[in-house]
């Protein structure tokens, strides 16, 4: 790497990952991690490359040769990319590593992302509404409804889904009052996996009154909303994964209906959103900051302490 001249300011020398285990163990490791990274962006790798690592063979001079050309040959240097947030996807794969669920959980958020998505900054309400709301091609609407579906799986993946039934109805009364039983339950299982269920959820809603509307329908408008082209939800948390099931239930999963027409990317977003919420909660990611993650994964490792479960 010297050859290649000084470094920058603030600029380290890339790290090459050594995974020692058969070929398929390697690749989902490698694979995750790639899952991982689009789910912390919010948004799928535009350049996405090789999903599976190459073989290291025994022979030392085959290890020599590879390590003398690896940055210098495009057969090699190709299978290499470059993510600021890298640290980050390693982090969210060691914590979920332990857990098939979680797991399959950050492939269908990542998934879901790569079949539809729009950019997280987009939707901030400084831009008001920047997308077309909804779609008259047929093709859209599927894309739509694949994207909605994977997030929801995910979301049920990490056991976070409202429980509840003909005998144990959602609500009490056409006023959308909680079931107290019902409630309680998707509450514990948010406290369980250390998640505060009194958070809220900022659910996007722009431009004219023409999106699905999710019942029940909520009055907790978002502080920053103008009430015209930004006309934003505060969900509470049990609500906000409701109206991630209200949409699946009722307009995803099953043969499609009249208002199928009205599927959009704000609809895709707001359920990605709030699966990606949860994914990072649960891995202990949500609201941590790179270096301060980086400091505390270093002193786990020289202490050998390391502990999964925490990240």
């Amino acid at each position: 790497m010297a050859a290649f001249g000084s470094l920058g300011d603030g600029e380290t020398h890339g790290q090459l990952l050594v995974v020692e285990a058969e070929r398929t163990e390697a690749n989902n490791i490698i694979q995750l991690i790639r899952a991982a990274n689009v789910v912390i962006e919010g948004f799928p790798d535009q350049k996405y490359g090789n999903s599976s690592g190459f073989e290291i063979p025994d022979d030392a001079s085959e290890q020599a040769s590879i390590f003398k050309n690896i940055f210098q040959t495009n057969g090699f240097f190709e299978l290499f990319s470059f993510k600021m947030e890298r640290p980050v996807a390693v982090a969210m794969a060691v914590a979920a590593w332990s857990d098939q669920r979680i797991v399959y959980a950050i492939h269908k958020l990542s998934r879901s992302y790569e079949t539809e998505a729009i950019t997280p900054w987009s939707a901030h309400p400084r831009y008001g509404q920047i997308f077309e709301k909804h779609s008259g091609e047929f093709s859209d609407h599927v894309r739509s409804s694949t994207a909605i579906n994977l997030a929801f799986s995910a979301i049920e993946e990490m056991n976070l889904q409202v429980n509840s039934s003909r005998e144990k109805p959602r609500w009490l009364d056409d006023k959308y009052t909680w079931n107290p039983t019902v409630l309680k339950d998707i509450k514990s299982r948010l406290e369980k996996v250390g998640i505060n269920p009194e958070r809220t959820v900022d659910w996007v809603v722009r431009g004219d009154e023409t999106e699905l509307a999710i019942q029940p329908a909520r009055d907790g408008f978002s502080e920053y909303g103008d009430g015209q082209i930004v006309r934003d939800i505060e969900f509470p948390l049990p609500d906000a994964i409701h109206a991630c099931s209200y949409l699946r239930n009722f307009m995803t999963a099953h043969a499609f209906g009249k208002e199928t027409h009205r599927l959009g990317p704000y609809e895709v977003y707001n359920v990605q959103h709030v699966a990606r919420f949860l994914i990072l909660s649960i891995s202990g990611l949500f609201n941590v900051w790179t270096r301060d993650l980086s400091e505390q994964m270093a002193l786990q490792l020289y202490a050998g302490e390391y502990d999964p479960k925490r990240g």
